[in-house]
C-alpha cells in the first residue's frame, strides 16, 4: 500500500475514533448532568415539603396558643387546623426519611383529633399542654432532621398522647363495627 494512502486512512481512522470518543464524551456529561438537574429538583422538593411541614406544625401551633390565650375562638378555628394537619399530610408524601413521614403522619391525625390526645375527661388546659408537647416533639425532629442528626425516640409525653388518642380511635372502631352488627 502506498504511504499516502496508508497515511489517509491512519488520519481518517483517528478522525472516526477521534469524533466517537468526543460523542461517547458528549453523551456520558449529558448523562451526568441530567442526572444532577435530577438530583437537585429532588433536593428542591425535599426542602419545600420540609419548609411546608414546618410553616404548618408552627401555625397549627400559634391556633392552638390563641385559643387558650384569652383569646376567643375564632369562628373556623377548627377547619384552620384540619388545614395544618392536611399540609402536615401533604408535605409527608415529599419527604424521603421513613421516620419523619411517619411522624409527620402521626402528628398530622393528633391535630386532627386534638381533643383525644389528653385522657379522657380532661380540661382544656390539660388538652393545651398535650398538644403543645406533639408539636414541641416534632420540632425537635424537624431540627434533628435538618441537621442530619438522628431522629429523636418519641418522647414520653408525646408517646402517651399518641396513645391516649390511638386509645380513642380503637374504641371509635369498636363502637362503629357493634353498630354494623346490631343493624343486621
Amino acid at each position: 500500500m502506498q504511504p499516502e494512502v496508508l497515511s489517509g486512512l491512519i488520519g481518517f481512522g483517528g478522525a472516526v475514533v477521534g469524533a466517537g470518543a468526543a460523542i461517547v464524551g458528549t453523551a456520558l456529561q449529558q448523562k451526568h448532568a441530567t442526572k444532577m438537574a435530577q438530583a437537585k429538583r429532588d433536593a428542591d422538593r425535599q426542602d419545600a415539603a420540609f419548609e411546608t411541614a414546618v410553616q404548618a406544625v408552627f401555625a397549627a401551633q400559634d391556633l392552638f396558643r390563641r385559643r387558650w390565650g384569652g383569646r376567643p375562638v375564632q369562628e373556623g378555628w377548627e377547619q384552620k387546623v384540619n388545614s395544618e394537619a392536611d399540609r402536615l399530610r401533604l408535605a409527608m408524601i415529599t419527604i424521603a426519611q421513613p421516620e419523619v413521614r411517619q411522624r409527620l403522619q402521626e402528628v398530622a391525625e393528633m391535630l386532627r383529633y386534638w381533643e383525644h390526645v389528653a385522657p379522657f375527661g380532661a380540661d382544656d388546659p390539660d388538652r393545651y399542654r398535650a398538644i403543645q408537647r406533639v408539636v414541641d416533639h416534632m420540632l425537635e425532629v424537624f431540627g434533628a432532621h435538618r441537621s442530619g442528626r438522628a431522629i429523636p425516640p418519641r418522647s414520653k409525653e408525646y408517646a402517651e398522647a399518641k396513645g391516649n388518642l390511638d386509645m380513642w380511635i380503637e374504641e371509635m372502631e369498636d363502637q362503629e363495627l357493634r353498630e354494623r352488627e346490631n343493624q343486621r
